[in-house]
């Protein structure tokens, strides 16, 4: 049997061990989970920063695979870290720039002739220039912090004064610290919003199910931008993958080869469909949340089997089998999220199997910000607390049974959106 170690604490982190769970040939760790996450998932408590612990029990405990759920680790250099000890499914930090910094990403993307909204870059020396930009230009335009800011570091503003006082705090470093002292401001860009993952292993790679994810905190896509309040697959037709792989993936890949360093491991597009053409809003180097909870369980073969052809560099050569049907997540959020988070709140347990993530016999709840409580319950810690997942054979079925999911799992000051996947 093969030991796989997840690296991560969230819902995206659960529904990667839950997925190994199908895979007889897998034990299943996770460092350093919740304790929502229930056996035969095993906990370990090692945080996702302490190498030298790490190291020592992938050495004590022979593990095959390490599989990297955040996104911080890896611009860390979790990968080189670890690489000599076991299979890691993340890339080298050398890489991580694709997500870690949105004005070097921004530069690549041009370089390599990939379509992209049109941008300014400025970094903390020059507010006056981005105040005298921002005063004259003509709206809406979207403002993003250049460095790593979970998922809440875009504006989409439709006036100046909104965009000066977001680039003001984040050139001044007061909203997202460091991450924030390079201000990208791009174009606003008309389109249909898609997300694209696929697994690369250095010489090959293979698609994965696509999705669309919802960023906004409200209904009708409103309010702050957030880490994920949903997500729903499939989201494209084939046709169209097509075209994201000869103008997107293939330049992406070749371009980083080129470079001398060819991309492994989990990697996400974030896409804008405009009149068609793909253009590229980001890049993630790793598996999106939420968008992991509702692609993996799409996936038919075993994760042992993607984790197996990843190992000996021959993902191309897989064929990915997807199951018929629709996956639908709905994430549950404390109230006041994103900007100031309460915590506290106790959430009674239904039964729950399967490593702690079956509601029903076709829903699942992945967990993220929870703590434990005595009895059967669980404590909120703040922030999104956890995913729940309908499938189905249609997108209205899968649609139904997540939010009759989330009705098991009640708690004071709840926040959740009530369209996601609504057509």
């Amino acid at each position: 049997m093969e030991k796989l170690l997840v690296l991560g604490r969230g819902a995206r982190e659960h529904a990667i061990a839950h997925k190994a769970l199908r895979s007889p040939r897998l034990q299943v760790y996770v460092a350093p989970g919740n304790p929502g996450m229930l056996p035969p998932i095993q906990r370990i408590p090692i945080a996702e920063s302490d190498i030298a612990a790490l190291r020592d029990f992938i050495r004590r405990e022979k593990i095959t695979y390490v599989v990297v759920g955040p996104e911080a680790p890896i611009a860390r250099g979790i990968y080189d870290d670890l690489h000599d000890l076991a299979t890691v499914i993340a890339p080298p930090q050398k890489l991580s720039f694709l997500e870690a910094s949105k004005a070097k990403t921004k530069k690549f993307l041009e370089s390599a002739g990939i379509s992209t909204a049109s941008a300014f870059i400025f970094d903390h020396t020059q507010q006056a220039e981005a105040e005298k930009y921002l005063r004259t230009a003509a709206y809406p335009l979207v403002l993003k912090a250049s460095g790593l800011a979970a998922g809440k570091g875009v504006l989409i503003a439709h006036a100046a004064e909104e965009a000066l006082a977001f680039a003001r705090g984040c050139l001044s470093g007061e909203r997202f610290g460091p991450a924030g002292r390079t201000l990208v401001v791009e174009e606003f860009l008309e389109g249909e919003e898609c997300s694209v993952f696929l697994l690369a292993d250095g010489k090959g790679y293979l698609l994965l199910p696509t999705a669309r994810d919802y960023k906004r905190l409200r209904d009708r896509d409103e309010g702050p931008n957030t880490g994920g309040m949903g997500a729903y697959a499939p989201a494209e037709e084939k046709a169209w993958l097509q075209v994201v792989q000869e103008k997107v993936i293939e330049p992406t890949l070749q371009a980083l080869k080129r470079a001398g360093t060819p991309y492994q491991g989990f990697l996400y597009l974030g896409l804008m469909k405009v009149q068609g053409e793909p253009y590229v809003l980001e890049y993630n180097v790793r598996l999106g949340d939420p968008e992991a909870q509702v692609i993996l369980p799409l996936i038919a073969n075993d994760l042992e089997e993607l984790l197996y052809y990843y190992r000996i560099q021959k993902v191309g050569e897989l064929k990915l089998r997807q199951t018929a049907g629709y996956a639908v997540g709905v994430v549950a959020a404390t109230s006041g999220y994103p900007e100031n988070p309460t915590s506290g709140q106790t959430i009674p347990l239904p039964p729950l199997s399967d490593g702690g993530t079956q509601l029903a016999e076709h829903t699942f709840v992945y967990w993220a910000g929870v703590d434990s409580v005595e009895g059967n319950a669980l404590r909120t810690t703040g922030g999104r607390t956890y995913t729940v997942v309908g499938l189905g054979d249609t997108l209205a079925q899968a649609r139904e049974r997540a939010y009759k999911g989330l009705e098991a799992l009640p708690f004071e000051g709840r926040h959740y959106r009530g369209d996601i996947a609504a057509r």
